[in-house]
């Protein structure tokens, strides 16, 4: 696109025939054609961030002298830039719904298409080696079709997406040392009884120390907990202090089918609740707010131990789920089902095509 275009076209539409439609016939050609108008949309639009400040500092500048015929020129070319930003937002959003629909849709081609990239990152590991913190092949192969995801992978993510966000991102060695009870850390006990000064301590001494890693300067009003459990199964736990709410997601269909049909005291997660409820408390006086939960009936809060989400039809996606949990909360304040409308988000029956866009993403963050 010319600077002569720029200076003269008022038709936006002209200006998004040079970005040519793709193909979406399932081959390497349209795996590699769709990743590379996605990084080269994104990298354009990086460019156009910076119009409103330039503009901003044009019309200063204009308020210090007469205007002259080549003002309106600088002007029309602001305008179209504008309109070229607002172009390249949109075809960038359509290329990766597109994208990310057709590998959902055929998950045997998107299988052997992540099975082949986990096999090239194999056979040439040094390509990782000191470009992510605590990230090795054996922590990326983890991704691969059918694998359980480990912690170094959930953390990973985790920071990546909760950073500079409203949303305070917890390790999953959090619910171990702070939320439970159980010597080998398997998260299966959650604490009881009187929670302790020490306890207090040590919980906001880790939410602390996530706080400046994710560099939100106190800026968080939801908090985000993966949880490990028997180290054979993940699922999560959110608090939101702006909608006063405590959910824990859990993929598995039998816990949160056989557990909503129990006494509240008798469900699996009634122990695990009181504890979070507490955690509220305290992060509540840590963010200067009042929250009264315990011996509180009538509490705007809602505390919901099983809350429904979409179910894994396998025991090796939990990871994968929970990730997406945390997608959703960061998008949507709250884990949405079928009623989701965004085809980027929405969960899937087989989420092999969710595997193998954290694996891109992961290769991306190492510039491969």
């Amino acid at each position: 696109m010319s600077a002569q275009l720029l200076l003269t076209v008022s038709n936006m539409n002209y200006m998004g025939q040079h970005f040519a439609a793709l193909s979406t016939e399932l081959d390497d050609q349209f795996y590699a054609n769709h990743l590379l108008r996605i990084k080269q949309l994104l990298a354009l639009g990086n460019e156009l961030a910076a119009l409103p400040a330039l503009q901003s500092t044009f019309d200063i500048c204009l308020e210090s002298h007469n205007t002259v015929p080549s003002d309106r020129v600088v002007l029309g070319t602001f305008h179209n830039l504008r309109h070229l930003r607002e172009k390249v937002i949109h075809l960038r959003n359509f290329t990766e719904t597109t994208f990310y629909e057709v590998l959902d849709r055929d998950p045997v081609w998107t299988e052997v298409k992540l099975r082949s990239m986990v096999r090239e990152i194999r056979l040439n590991q040094k390509l990782l080696e000191g470009k992510l913190p605590n990230i090795s092949f054996s922590d990326f192969k983890t991704l691969g079709a059918r694998e359980w995801l480990n912690d170094e992978v959930i953390n990973y993510f985790v920071k990546k997406w909760c950073s500079r966000s409203s949303t305070l991102g917890l390790s999953t060695f959090f619910a171990c040392k702070v939320l439970f009870d159980d010597e080998d850390n398997s998260c299966i006990q959650a604490k009881h009884g009187v929670l302790t000064l020490d306890d207090e301590e040590t919980a906001l001494r880790w939410c602390r120390r996530a706080d400046k890693s994710l560099c939100l300067n106190m800026g968080w009003d939801s908090v985000f907990i993966p949880i490990n459990e028997n180290r054979s199964h993940w699922y999560s736990a959110y608090i939101d202090f702006r909608r006063k709410r405590i959910h824990i997601y859990d993929s598995w269909s039998e816990t949160c089918l056989l557990n909503q049909r129990k006494p509240v005291l008798l469900r699996k997660n009634t122990g695990l609740m009181l504890v979070l409820m507490w955690l509220a408390e305290l992060l509540g006086r840590e963010r200067g707010e009042e929250v009264q939960l315990k011996n509180a009936p009538l509490t705007q809060w809602v505390c919901d131990p099983h809350t429904k989400v979409p179910f894994q039809p396998n025991h090796f996606d939990c990871g994968v789920h929970t990730l997406w949990h945390l997608q959703h909360v960061l998008a949507f304040r709250e884990v949405q089902g079928e009623g989701c409308l965004s085809n980027r988000l929405m969960f899937t029956n087989n989420m092999v095509g969710k595997r193998l866009r954290l694996a891109q993403e992961m290769l991306d963050d190492c510039g491969l």
